[in-house]
């Protein structure tokens, strides 16, 4: 009974020692970490540097309240994003964060290629769409090594996820509601751009959120308190 025993133990022992997973000598660790430090290159950064430089220049037809100069992409697409993790963070929205950020970061990015397009620009609006595919289309050449970045693009433009219906509605409130903040609005007035026209326009892009159109909701409220304040009709 004891040999028995000890000849159980052994077998327990051998059967343990067989199944223990093999650590990696630190020379791979190391390797592993040199690799992925070095596959950057400065070429490459600075190209994606100059990327980032041309969103910087494309102005919009948007302004902040109590401003005269309008506003550029980059600052826009900086407004979304703090917006768009602003009110998820304090609704509490069971969203994935980070995909969030990211589309909001990525959402306007083809306009250093394709410029910003006026909602109400009937003439721009003709060619958005093909000028906005040769954007992505070159963005996806000059950048294979960041496939990352081309899956969001891809993903937010087509909108199948509740966060990208998410940042797309967001987007579309951040103009209104700086223009309902200014202490003397007069833009909508000034661009000819009437009530219904906004509301027709906005309506069915930001009623893809379900919070983002509670809030469009009372932001509503506040311009009808006195429509002639804003528009001309």
């Amino acid at each position: 009974m004891f040999a028995k025993t000890l000849f159980s133990q052994k077998i327990h022992r051998t059967l343990r020692i067989k199944t223990k997973t093999p650590k990696l000598p630190k020379s791979a660790h190391r390797c592993k970490l040199r690799r992925i430090t070095m596959s950057v290159s400065l070429e490459n950064l600075e190209k994606f540097a100059t990327l980032l430089h041309k969103v910087q220049r494309v102005k919009r037809f948007a302004k902040r309240p109590n401003e005269k100069e309008f506003t550029n992409t980059a600052e826009h697409t900086f407004e979304v994003a703090m917006m768009s993790w602003y009110i998820a963070s304090v609704e509490g929205h069971d969203l994935d964060f980070e995909k969030i950020l990211k589309y909001a970061l990525a959402h306007d990015l083809i306009e250093a290629y394709a410029g910003d397009t006026p909602a109400f620009d009937t003439i721009g609006q003709k060619d958005k769409a093909k000028r906005e595919e040769a954007a992505i289309a070159r963005i996806k050449s000059e950048f294979t090594e960041f496939p990352d970045l081309l899956n969001i693009i891809n993903s937010y433009e087509n909108k199948n996820d509740p966060e990208s219906k998410f940042v797309y509605a967001t987007d579309k409130i951040v103009d209104p509601l700086n223009l309902s903040m200014d202490d003397n609005p007069s833009f909508w007035k000034d661009s000819n751009i009437s009530y219904q026209t906004l509301r027709n326009y906005k309506d069915s892009k930001i009623a893809k959120d379900p919070t983002i159109t509670r809030i469009w909701k009372l932001l509503i409220e506040k311009l009808e308190v006195n429509l002639k304040r804003y528009f001309n009709s």
